[in-house]
């Protein structure tokens, strides 16, 4: 462990996420992520819990997921496709994180129920108790209703575009992450660059998602910003932070 830890400090400093004058204190901090048993939410809970705040993993299997993912976390039982189940969970919380998605193109846990009703629960209960800051990994291509992949995933890129417009409207704080094409490399190897607009075969690693993830969480260059996170085959890295003040407001 000590040195997954110092791997993470390294990985840290060397993209520039100290950001200790940005972003708030996060002693005695709550956050809720969502969809934290997947490849890119175990590094996220993994990344907040060495930065001090306290972690409460979702998963509508708590028990599988403490077993897979290990680590000593609080898990919470949510299923998305129940209000009753969004209601119990969304509770005691600073911050939530969602980097949860579909996992079939049709059925219980498609695009529309998962990552358009579910989500819309989660962002209406979090409004209503108040929390700080609401933090969405979404996807680089969202709201788009041209691409081949909502033919082939259950309009996935319509449900999550209505998503974060739900989510912009809604008065909450937020940050909306967009991933591009994900892989499971390790991360830290390559740029991280954070852009609005641009187009093209876009890549980042899982690891860099989930690290930028929580560097804009509570930071307040980030509040009120979409963006798409890719990797940079070459070039010299930017600080994020210096990146996340040069980004519009939506």
């Amino acid at each position: 462990m000590k040195g997954t830890i110092a791997r993470r400090n390294f990985l840290f400093s060397i993209i520039g996420l100290t950001l200790a004058t940005p972003v708030l204190s996060q002693e005695n901090q709550t956050v809720l992520v969502v969809g934290a048993s997947g490849g890119t939410g175990r590094f996220i809970i993994t990344m907040l819990q060495e930065r001090g705040y306290e972690v409460v993993p979702t998963s509508r299997n708590p028990e599988r997921a403490a077993a897979t993912v290990g680590g000593s976390f609080n898990w919470r039982r949510m299923d998305l496709t129940s209000r009753e189940s969004v209601d119990g969970a969304v509770r005691d919380v600073d911050f939530v994180i969602t980097a949860h998605g579909a996992t079939e193109a049709q059925g219980r846990n498609d695009p529309e129920q998962v990552d358009w009703i579910g989500t819309r629960y989660l962002i209406d209960v979090a409004k209503s108790i108040g929390v700080k800051h609401y933090v969405m990994i979404s996807a680089a291509s969202a709201g788009n209703p041209d691409s081949p992949l909502n033919e082939r995933f259950g309009n996935v890129l319509i449900w999550k575009g209505r998503a974060e417009d739900h989510l912009r409207s809604s008065g909450l704080p937020y940050t909306i992450v967009r991933g591009p094409g994900l892989r499971d490399n390790p991360g830290g190897q390559k740029p991280i660059v954070l852009e609005q607009g641009g187009s093209g075969r876009r890549l980042l690693e899982r690891e860099d998602l989930a690290t930028v993830t929580v560097a804009v969480l509570n930071n307040e260059a980030a509040m009120g910003k979409t963006f798409v996170a890719r990797n940079a085959d070459d070039g010299a890295s930017i600080e994020l932070q210096e990146q996340l003040q040069g980004l519009l407001p939506d």
